[in-house]
């Protein structure tokens, strides 16, 4: 697959350098983006999101995190195969484990 470029990130904001919008590499903004929207956010895509933020507080929710994670990546054309896993603390740790 071909690398993806778009505007940079800073905090999300837009990345400023000597009073210019930088441009680069995207895939892992991208994939960070899509984790975290909800479907809705993006007008040119309305079901494109992970929301991850609605399985914090969730148990045994890793199965369906994965496959939502698989399914919104895939169709963005990633290879992917989404470890799910909670910590000791009951933390929630995703790790998408992309292929670029």
């Amino acid at each position: 697959m071909a690398i993806r470029y778009d505007l940079q990130l800073s905090n999300n904001d837009l990345l400023i350098l000597n009073n210019d919008l930088v441009w680069g590499e995207s895939d892992e903004q991208h994939i960070a983006d899509t984790i975290n929207a909800c479907p809705g956010w993006w007008k040119e895509n309305p079901t494109d999101g992970v929301a991850i933020m609605t399985f914090l507080k969730s148990t045994n929710a890793s199965q369906i995190l994965a496959k939502v994670t698989k399914l919104q990546l895939t169709s963005d054309g990633y290879d992917c195969r989404p470890l799910v896993t909670y910590d000791n603390t009951g933390k929630l740790n995703l790790d998408p484990n992309v292929s670029i």
